[in-house]
């Protein structure tokens, strides 16, 4: 219970999941908002062009943070509203809302973290070709540069990037993400892009003494359907891309295309000083899981030479969106990631379970009694686990399931913006309260 206790907890949103005001004040248009402009791409038709309204509610949102207990609130940056045009003269009024926000947390008692992106190019940038084009990472080193010279002095803890498997592959690999670009080419030249400007942003806000700088890395526990030798190789496959290929290269490990040769093609996007440059040091890592996926052999299948076995197909329960909710991935990916560093400084930089709008919500309560279990058995092992931050207050806006997945733990009625409490976030107002005792 001791080491439970040191723990940290806090909630993390994300800009074009909440803020909605989507061209308010200057703000210019990200992909996201030109995604959704072709309604058919996401699952209710929905956009978030008001989304949980944070942009005007946001005392509310961080009161409502506070009552429960939580001591950490991770927000996400727009960089459309801090450079509507994606580069050149920043927007006052972006600055001075993010400042509001920053400010209000300190005033009532909670830290403030911020991440620098969180899925939301400006579309500007994605006319010129987006991550795929080398001048992203000048791009995103500006807009970092900033970031730190407005924020710095009250934020301390800053994650760079968001889960770059998952915007990378879901937005230039198999386009069901916005900018909804696809392909082999597309993907490992945003990857690279992507790593470079991350490790380069890292450098930049390093530069101020006193701040704690890591990433989120996305993780999905990748298991083989048949215990042959085609599935085990494409377990490996997969698990690489899932798992390593957002890491490796920052710890100077380089690309693991030896396990996904596919990923040999990144050399056609090298310059000079490339593998050197991708090293960063993070002062921790944010490791994100939701999911358990199984694979099996297929040949026919690009690249990836592998194909999901259904969770339906295994006689597994799924969330509502399909996927095999797994919070047994805690404990595997906190002892896993350990082992690239046994020092390192790890976060679960985010977790949950989505619910539909009639599940019981008991079911997000047991999730978190799992996820806390894992805690425990990492922490009885001396990994270096300081806190927890869920996923996620209020029901938002979720990519291209819309509104229909229910994340948070605070239900949103979307006519009236009324927020209230469920059942799990009563249930966590008063562990955290126990744990404190």
């Amino acid at each position: 219970m001791n080491k439970i206790r040191s723990l940290k907890w806090g909630v993390a949103i994300a800009a074009y999941q909440t803020e909605g005001a989507y061209n308010k004040d200057g703000k210019g248009l990200s992909i996201w908002d030109t995604f959704t402009q072709k309604p058919y791409r996401i699952k209710d038709r929905s956009n978030a062009k008001i989304a949980t309204d944070f942009y005007h509610r946001f005392e509310e949102d961080i009161d409502l943070a506070v009552d429960i207990g939580l001591q950490i609130f991770r927000f996400s940056v727009s960089w459309s509203r801090i450079f509507p045009n994606g580069t050149g003269v920043a927007n006052p009024k972006g600055i001075e809302f993010y400042n509001k926000v920053i400010n209000y947390c300190l005033k009532v008692g909670i830290e403030p973290w911020i991440t620098t992106y969180h899925w939301d190019l400006p579309q500007k940038l994605q006319d010129k070709g987006g991550w795929t084009n080398r001048d992203s990472i000048s791009w995103y080193a500006a807009y970092v540069t900033i970031l730190r010279n407005h924020f710095a002095d009250r934020v301390k803890h800053w994650i760079l990037i968001n889960e770059g498997i998952v915007c990378m592959g879901g937005g230039y690999f198999l386009g069901v993400h916005a900018p909804g670009k696809r392909g082999i080419r597309n993907f490992i030249s945003s990857t690279h892009h992507l790593l470079l400007a991350q490790a380069e942003g890292f450098k930049i806000l390093k530069k101020r003494e006193g701040l704690q700088v890591g990433t989120a890395i996305s993780c999905t526990k990748i298991e083989p359907y048949r215990n042959t030798n085609a599935d085990h190789k494409a377990a490996i496959r997969i698990d690489t891309l899932m798992n390593r290929l957002f890491i490796e290269p920052h710890l100077g490990l380089g690309y693991p295309d030896n396990d996904f040769p596919a990923l040999k093609r990144i050399s056609k996007f090298y310059k000079k000083g490339d593998i050197e440059a991708l090293k960063a040091d993070f002062d921790f890592w944010g490791i994100q899981t939701y999911a358990r996926e199984v694979v099996k052999a297929a040949w026919y299948i690009p690249y990836l030479r592998a194909i999901q076995v259904k969770p339906e197909k295994r006689n597994v329960k799924t969330s509502v969106m399909g996927w095999e909710t797994y919070p047994e991935g805690v404990q595997y990916f906190l002892e896993r990631f350990a082992k690239y560093s046994p020092k390192k400084t790890l976060w679960l930089s985010e977790c949950g379970v989505a619910l539909s709008k009639n599940e019981d919500d008991q079911k997000r309560i047991e999730y978190y009694q799992k996820v806390i279990e894992g805690m425990k058995t990492v922490l009885d092992k001396n990994i270096n686990l300081k806190g927890i931050l869920l996923w996620t207050l209020i029901d938002n806006f979720e990519w291209a399931e819309g509104y229909i997945p229910k994340f948070g733990i605070i239900s949103l009625d979307r006519k009236t913006m009324h927020r209230k409490m469920k059942i799990s976030a009563l249930w966590l107002k008063k562990y955290l309260s126990n744990i404190k005792l």
